[in-house]
């Protein structure tokens, strides 16, 4: 998600969803669009969903084409799934209350054919198959294991499992990885790009 550059200059504190953030304290809130936790969670009349605590928010409507490919061992939901769904009701262009949003942060309806695979077990039995994935119950580096730190409930990769929505402001929400490139100055004055991103893939995958 992206930050407007002018509010990390702001001295006086921003106001977020109906509250006040002070400056300097806006990178810690949930989130990294800043729509703080209430964007999110709702005190009262929150919807019951299964593992989300005080949901704040639709489910989308939107029929999706879901990902496949020749390669792909795995089995994949018919429809997004879990926190994915959750995702998708604010991120699938259609909802009227986030339009605002650019569009490389929504999914339309036929979008996820072409991006990372969602709602799918991932498991000991998919890692043999496909040959090029990290057994689940490897080491993450995050702390405890890919399963653990990665995968929900019912051991399936979802949004969440690379992006971290309650860390704001680290390498975009993407579990504290910065993905793509840095400009960097080398020792005799030139320049060269470092290409970030890699090491987050490598938590699962073997290439």
């Amino acid at each position: 998600m992206k930050v407007n550059k002018w509010l990390a200059g702001v001295g006086f504190g921003v106001i977020v969803s109906g509250m006040l953030i002070a400056s300097g304290a806006w990178a810690a809130t949930a989130h990294s669009d800043l729509v703080g936790c209430d964007g999110c969670h709702v005190p009262h009349n929150a919807d019951r969903l299964p593992g989300v605590p005080l949901w704040n928010g639709s489910q989308t409507a939107l029929t999706f084409t879901m990902y496949s490919s020749a390669t792909f061992q795995a089995t994949i939901d018919g429809q997004p799934s879990g926190a994915s769904k959750l995702c998708l009701s604010c991120h699938d262009g259609a909802n009227p209350n986030f339009l605002w949003m650019s569009e490389n942060e929504k999914f339309k309806a036929g979008d996820l054919v072409n991006s990372h695979p969602i709602s799918f077990v991932y498991d000991s039995a998919l890692a043999v198959a496909d040959g090029a994935l990290k057994d689940p119950s490897q080491p993450s580096t995050l702390g405890r294991t890919i399963a653990k730190d990665l995968l929900d409930a019912e051991s399936k990769m979802q949004c969440n499992s690379c992006h971290d929505v309650h860390t704001s402001g680290v390498g975009k929400a993407l579990r504290g990885y910065s993905y793509g490139y840095e400009t960097i100055t080398n020792p005799d004055g030139s320049t060269s790009q470092v290409h970030h991103g890699p090491e987050l893939c490598r938590m699962c995958h073997l290439k």
